[in-house]
């Protein structure tokens, strides 16, 4: 009888303490991954919800996000092959947040 561990079964949960978004807001992150799910308020935004694992002061956290552009740039980057990337987080007016 096999191991669990001599499976190779990866997990699809992200590692690392939940942050609040204006804790990285202008500062450089490593981003590791992303996932995007429906969302629990299909009301807001386009209905999905983002789940972005990251990377800060050397430690794995973790940040759920409904912004579509966020969404949007984290895909055309995995569509490049470019994963991970660093990039700082930007807040804009009058909401929502971009990569820079």
């Amino acid at each position: 009888m096999k191991n669990f561990s001599d499976l190779n079964i990866q997990t699809e949960r992200f590692t690392g303490k939940k942050i609040e978004m204006d804790e990285v807001v202008d500062k450089v992150i490593e981003v590791l991954d992303f996932k995007i799910d429906k969302s629990k308020y299909s009301d807001k935004g386009n209905g999905k919800v983002m789940t972005i694992s990251i990377r800060h002061e050397d430690k794995e956290r973790i940040i759920f996000t409904g912004s579509v552009i966020l969404q949007e740039q984290c895909i055309k980057v995995k569509e490049m092959g470019e994963f991970p990337f660093k990039a700082t987080i930007e807040a804009m007016k009058p909401r929502g947040y971009r990569f820079i």
